[in-house]
């Protein structure tokens, strides 16, 4: 079965998906395609019951994303991917300044997700002129810890060198504590 198929069967995530993009494997995306398989068969039905009452009322982030109690989803290389909120460690902006003969020409302000496996997710991304005060990655960041803080309320939020460390020295420690955190309500 295919993601189309499968998304199908759930008519609110299917209209939010068709809002933001085709979903199609390709030459190029096999690997990707795959793999969001895989974090679509992760969910429980009662999970993908409750995620498609989320998605009737979640609005579209930064044209590809939506966050809910339940998962994080977005569409990326022409996959669909929904991360579990039971999943998400890690999460922080990221801004790649462009320039040319050191003349800045543009910002990529990008989404970071870190999950339970160590695989980074670039959940969204949009670009803004060089100058720009906007913040659109950290206003979506925003928006997810006011979504998950009611169901996974010990995630680390924001970068530094020490938590990127942490998290990536000793994942199963980043993990426990997060969710030890979840569970105490902190």
């Amino acid at each position: 079965m295919d993601m189309n198929e499968m998304i199908a069967q759930y008519p609110a995530i299917a209209e939010k998906v068709s809002q933001m993009g085709k979903i199609k494997e390709g030459h190029f995306n096999k690997k990707a395609y795959a793999r969001s398989i895989e974090e679509w068969n992760s969910f429980f039905p009662e999970e993908l019951a409750k995620l498609n009452q989320e998605f009737a009322n979640a609005e579209i982030v930064m044209k590809k994303a939506v966050f809910t109690p339940t998962a994080v989803c977005y569409l990326s290389e022409g996959c669909f991917h929904c991360i579990p909120a039971r999943d998400i460690i890690w999460v922080y902006a990221y801004v790649i300044k462009e320039s040319m003969n050191f003349i800045p020409t543009g910002k990529i302000h990008q989404v970071r997700l870190v999950d339970r496996s160590g695989e980074m997710h670039i959940v969204c991304a949009q670009n803004t002129n060089a100058f720009t005060k906007k913040t659109p990655a950290t206003d979506a960041i925003g928006n997810m810890k006011t979504m998950l803080d009611t169901t996974r309320p010990g995630i680390f939020y924001g970068y530094s060198k020490e938590l990127e460390q942490f998290v990536f020295g000793n994942l199963p420690g980043a993990c426990a504590q997060v969710d030890e955190a979840c569970q105490s309500g902190k």
